[in-house]
């Protein structure tokens, strides 16, 4: 019996920095039953207390006209699209402020892509990711804050892709495509004016990055 994909969502905090983008990310221990020892952007799994959190968000029409058009093309949750798309933000929200204390405005958080893991496996989840600008200048910025992983700390997205090529970094697929696409993008102004067009991806297509603009 194939096992259910979990929603889940993703933020991937980013900066410009001396030598390019910068990302802000998790080394999970090692003990973990899901991405175990992987570099990994803060997330988790959409919780029932979500919709409600999501229902109650502050969020300008012109917002959340633009998440629904964004995640048009397909369906993470059931039910109503703009009620998904709040439902969305409010897990990115929540789970950011857990494992990062950052609390960041919902306006900020911009959709980005979606995974879906393989069939096959023990543990599925269906991702949401975001992306989330975070200047080296500002206020608030995340921390580590987690017990599941070891450190969590702002690290070059070049210096990532290089250490998950040599082996030195255990790298899952969505993460490093990702990854490949934003330092494809090079700067935090490119990234947040890009808004991609968003499919659901089960595996590896290099050949559709950077995607095209909604």
């Amino acid at each position: 019996m194939t096992v259910p994909a979990r929603p889940a969502v993703s933020v991937v905090p980013l900066r410009d920095g001396p030598e390019g983008l910068e990302v802000f990310v998790q080394h999970r221990r090692t003990t973990m039953d899901f991405a175990a020892g992987a570099v990994v952007f803060p997330g988790g799994r959409c919780d029932p207390g979500d919709e409600t959190k999501g229902a109650a968000l502050d969020l300008p029409e012109p917002v959340l006209g633009e998440h629904v058009a964004a995640w048009s093309l397909l369906t993470v949750l059931e039910g109503d699209p703009r009620a998904q798309a709040r439902t969305l933000l409010a897990t990115g929200l929540r789970e950011l402020a857990e494992e990062t204390g950052l609390v960041a405005s919902p306006a900020d958080l911009l959709p980005w892509d979606r995974w879906v893991t393989p069939e096959g496996l023990p543990r599925r989840f269906d991702v949401a990711f975001f992306v989330l600008a975070v200047p080296a200048d500002a206020e608030a910025q995340p921390e580590h804050a987690t017990t599941e992983a070891t450190h969590s700390r702002w690290e070059p997205v070049a210096g990532v892709l290089e250490g998950a090529a040599a082996g030195a970094l255990a790298v899952l697929t969505p993460t490093r495509v990702i990854l490949e696409e934003l330092d494809a993008l090079r700067d935090v102004a490119t990234v947040v004016a890009r808004r991609p067009v968003i499919t659901g991806v089960r595996d590896d297509r290099p050949e559709g990055r950077p995607r095209p603009r909604r």
